[in-house]
């Protein structure tokens, strides 16, 4: 068998999690799986996995070699579609982004950019809080910045801010802060993450930054919710623009305290270095493409 043939099933089954599930995805027999693990390790001469009858195990060798064969992998194909530049794209893309930006813009685009490559797959992980790339074989990140140091990758997709909203009928009963102290009176719904709720928001005050610890009778995991909750009356959220562009369009929301706001919080598209499959660079780019054009006036 070629190396690269077993590369990729070695990898698979470091997905699927057991040989016989990577025979019946294949359509192959599991003994030529075997096979393909069993070569690697005559090649690199070491045990590379080890199998009981409940569980599969990857040795020390066998992690290391998954990092290498992803390289490997990669670049091979990377070549291989720098020399076929009219091939038609195809092949999975895994892609992460919050909940809300999620549901109300990037499936949307994500439709379209399917209908343009009917052979690439999406796989959309939808999730507020960080996930980690590497360990969940995720392509692409749709993440707001600024960013942690890291050793990934990011393209800007677009320039945002935070903003302090809530229903015109919330602010008619309660009436609209004048400084970010103000919202010590506010029923502020939270971003709720495990031990760590975002209960803290920032601000900038000519070039000094502070901070506010806001309270609320109501907290979700997921930013969809909270939106709906404040286009309902139900208290005061603090958004990243590009989640609420319409409400705010339309009047369903109202922002507030703007000359206090902390800076940009732009969105980047992440990804774990280079080089980049020639579907995943497209993906980007159609990104960028879209949101370009949200921009204009009149979008």
């Amino acid at each position: 068998m070629d190396h690269l043939d077993a590369l990729r099933f070695f990898l698979d089954v470091s997905e699927k999690g057991s040989f016989s599930a990577v025979a019946r995805q294949r359509q192959v027999a599991t003994s030529t799986v075997t096979l393909a693990v069993n070569q690697l390790e005559q090649v690199f001469g070491a045990r590379l996995v080890t199998r009981s009858t409940r569980r599969l195990a990857f040795t020390h060798e066998g992690e290391m070699l998954l990092v290498e064969a992803k390289r490997i992998l990669t670049d091979w194909d990377t070549a291989l579609q720098s020399i076929r530049q009219d091939d038609e794209l195809t092949g999975p893309i895994g892609v992460t982004a919050t909940n809300d930006f999620g549901r109300s813009q990037l499936r949307a685009i994500l439709d379209a950019f399917q209908d343009k490559h009917p052979k690439v797959h999406i796989s959309l992980f939808l999730s507020d809080n960080t996930v980690n790339l590497i360990d969940g074989q995720i392509d692409l990140a749709l993440r707001y910045g600024p960013l942690e140091d890291s050793s990934l990758q990011a393209r800007m997709l677009w320039r945002g801010k935070r903003v302090v909203c809530a229903a015109p009928s919330y602010w008619k009963r309660h009436g609209r802060p004048d400084h970010p102290n103000d919202l010590l009176q506010h029923n502020c719904m939270i971003l709720a993450r495990p031990g760590a709720p975002l209960s803290t928001w920032g601000f900038r005050d000519s070039d000094r930054h502070f901070a506010i610890k806001v309270r609320g009778d109501r907290q979700a995991s997921d930013g969809a919710v909270l939106r709906e909750w404040a286009t309902q009356g139900a208290g005061v959220i603090f958004k990243n623009q590009q989640d609420i562009q319409e409400e705010l369009a339309s009047g369903a929301l109202e922002g507030v305290l703007g000359e206090f706001s902390a800076g940009p919080v732009d969105l980047y598209a992440v990804y774990s270095g280079p080089p980049q499959s020639r579907r995943v660079a497209a993906l980007v780019q159609f990104l960028s493409d879209v949101l370009a054009d949200k921009r204009k006036p009149g979008q």
